[in-house]
């Protein structure tokens, strides 16, 4: 399995200092994987930071530049403030020789941008190199943020809400879109219904945190309720967004029609939905399960960024 995209360095500001440590989709979602038998391989652009803080992934290539996007969570305020500094560094190219290797030999595609990079153009030569049976599997959260203009005293881009322009092009590519309700606040289900739509090969997810997830294919969608395991601790959720896509791709691999054949069929996938909204929620009940960085690193920090 392929996870491509970005990864990042999380930058926590407290009240007591500031801690550095390895972030992303792909951080949270490497330990489930490995749980369920699946050891998966990473391509994107890193700088030497971010392996100097050992995140435990295995990097289909190198650091190829000086440094590594990062993600400033500012918890010193009376809310959480989030900015982007390095955003340059964060430009994911073609597929490199090591990178088609890996691709061509996937049973699975887990796009997973932090921000609306790359253009659609390059996320189709991930894609087009695949087997024909491999599941393709989009987070979407990257394509629906983008950054201030203007810089803050740390040299940080405020992040926004963005609408996702590249959706007749992008979509396409995928058997799967995942996002959180949380990601388009007010319009997450509005957004989903007329992607769906237009685009009836993808099927589109949406996550609601203690609600379940809502599966959208065509005109049709489909609710299913979360698994009930009590109130959690918010420090508990972070992270939970990219679990849920992780789990929902081990559903879908275990499917004796194969992990496409799956995701294509209207009740394989609700299947494999309710099964991944079982496992996140029960993983989340039992962080010790898991190798993800405790709360008392992560404070709050929202999904994976």
């Amino acid at each position: 399995m392929v996870i491509a995209g970005h990864v990042c360095v999380d930058e926590i500001v407290t009240a007591s200092g500031t801690r550095r440590m390895p972030g992303s989709p792909a951080v949270f979602m490497a330990p489930v994987l490995r749980d369920g038998g699946v050891t998966p391989v990473v391509a994107a652009p890193h700088g030497p930071d971010f392996e100097a803080l050992g995140a435990g992934l295995l990097m289909l290539e190198p650091a190829d530049r000086d440094s590594t996007l990062v993600y400033v969570n500012d918890l010193t305020g009376s809310r959480r403030t989030q900015s982007v500094r390095e955003a340059d560094a964060a430009t994911l190219g073609l597929p490199g020789p090591a990178v088609t290797r890996a691709l061509a030999d996937a049973r699975a595609l887990l796009f997973t941008p932090l921000l609306p990079d790359p253009a659609p153009s390059v996320v189709a030569a991930f894609t087009a190199t695949l087997p024909d049976d491999a599941l393709r599997l989009v987070l979407l959260q990257g394509y629906l943020r983008e950054l201030d203009g203007e810089t803050d005293a740390r040299g940080g881009r405020a992040v926004h809400e963005r609408r996702f322009v590249e959706a007749p092009e992008l979509l396409p590519l995928f058997d799967v879109a995942v996002l959180s309700d949380e990601d388009l606040p007010g319009g997450a289900h509005a957004s989903a219904s007329v992607w769906a739509t237009a685009h009836p090969t993808t099927a589109v997810i949406v996550t609601r945190g203690a609600e379940g997830a809502s599966v959208y294919r065509g005109r049709e969608r489909t609710d299913l309720p979360a698994y009930d395991v009590g109130k959690l601790a918010a420090d508990a959720l972070v992270g939970a967004g990219d679990q849920f896509g992780a789990e929902l791709a081990l559903a879908l691999l275990d499917s004796p029609a194969g992990p496409r054949a799956a995701a294509r069929d209207p009740r394989g996938l609700v299947a494999a939905v309710a099964r991944a909204t079982r496992s996140t929620a029960l993983r989340l009940a039992d962080r010790s399960t898991t190798t993800v960085p405790t709360a008392v690193d992560l404070a709050q920090v929202q999904d994976s960024a």
